[in-house]
């Protein structure tokens, strides 16, 4: 009785394990957007160029279009999901505002009533990035997608070139848009702003604390899984 129970056994599981490797629905079960998916892990680098604004302690009384200065960003990370992925970037870029301090002034007068002088002064960022895939997690993984909605955030660290020089710690939160153009390059279209404490225009009291606002364009490659 023993080896007939055995047998029958046996002979069930032989018959479920080919139920299975036969079973004509298990090609169509659904993928999880949070696994590893064909293109969707892939490297990735790219540069941006754009534009910066400061917000310090007098730039407000400064005219917009005045303190628009030039920014630059190259980076290079990785899609580990379809959803989730990880970047480390360099960016950097000018400032430009106003400052009653002559440390960082260049000299020209802008409002000798208030003491207030032009301000002009370098910075370099280093910061890592973790970066949520929107058009994926809402639609699911399309290799071909136009559009893709990239919002992320991370933390890093600001330094201004300028002496006295000015470390800061710099979270930041951003929003990539791409757009394909071809099965390895996209555009980027990407706007960030980064959170800065007191004193990196080197004038303290006015604000708790400073930040940067970029707008950057640009390309990015995939390199393939």
């Amino acid at each position: 009785m023993k080896n007939s129970f055995l047998l029958s056994v046996l002979s069930l599981l032989t018959f479920v394990s080919t139920a299975f490797a036969n079973n004509p629905l298990e090609d169509k079960l659904p993928v999880s957007r949070y696994q590893f998916n064909g293109l969707s892990s892939y490297w990735f680098f790219g540069a941006n160029v754009g534009a910066n604004v400061f917000f310090g302690d007098h730039d407000k009384q400064y005219d917009f279009g005045k303190r628009i200065g030039p920014a630059f960003e190259i980076y290079g990370g990785r899609w580990f999901t379809d959803a989730f992925g990880g970047r480390l970037a360099v960016s950097g870029g000018r400032m430009k505002g106003l400052t009653q301090d002559e440390s960082l002034s260049n000299g020209v007068e802008y409002d000798p009533s208030q003491w207030l002088k032009e301000q002009r002064f370098n910075y370099f960022n280093l910061r890592a990035d973790v970066m949520f895939n929107w058009s994926n997690d809402i639609s699911g993984f399309d290799a071909n997608r136009i559009y893709t909605m990239i919002p992320y955030a991370g933390v890093g660290v600001t330094t201004s070139f300028d002496e006295p020089a000015v470390t800061r710690f710099s979270p930041h939160v951003g929003f990539l848009q791409t757009i394909r153009m071809s099965e390895k390059l996209d555009l980027n279209i990407d706007i960030r702003g980064n959170l800065l404490g007191d004193g990196f225009d080197r004038e303290y009291g006015g604000r708790n604390f400073e930040g940067i606002l970029t707008t950057a364009v640009g390309v990015n490659f995939k390199l393939g899984n």
